[in-house]
């Protein structure tokens, strides 16, 4: 097993986040993840396709706005089928109900599998863990 280019992937982390942050069209989101076999474990449910992801992504635009997604700790493990990542995300947002403020610290774990055509990272996996409150 090579080594991964933890630079290239802590890249594309953060462009992930860059986009859902930025609220970018959910065309862009679903470059990041496949779409046969996706498993993306949320608080508030599971999403097993894009069609999944597409209807997630409106959901948490109707509710949050103002959204950030800094990354603290990211850690890259190659494994036999694609790599390992577990990340650790500051999210902030406003509740759009009413204009509360929310931080959190997020654990995540991904697993990134070469998809696609072009062969690039995507992710296959990804669970949110741990969601500790942070005052704002």
């Amino acid at each position: 097993m090579t080594e991964p280019d933890t630079s290239a992937l802590r890249t594309f982390a953060q462009d992930w986040f860059d986009a859902l942050s930025h609220r970018a069209p959910v065309e862009q989101l679903l470059g990041f993840v496949v779409d046969d076999g996706l498993r993306m474990a949320f608080p508030e449910g599971t999403l097993l396709s894009h069609a999944d992801v597409e209807d997630w992504y409106a959901a948490v635009g109707r509710i949050y706005t103002d959204q950030t997604h800094t990354i603290e700790r990211f850690l890259a493990v190659p494994t036999e089928s694609g790599t390992d990542v577990t990340v650790t995300v500051v999210w902030t947002a406003r509740q759009l109900a009413d204009d509360e403020r929310l931080a959190f610290r997020v654990d995540q774990a991904w697993k990134l599998t070469a998809g696609g055509p072009d062969g690039k990272q995507r992710i296959a996996d990804y669970q949110v863990g741990t969601l500790t409150p942070i005052p704002v």
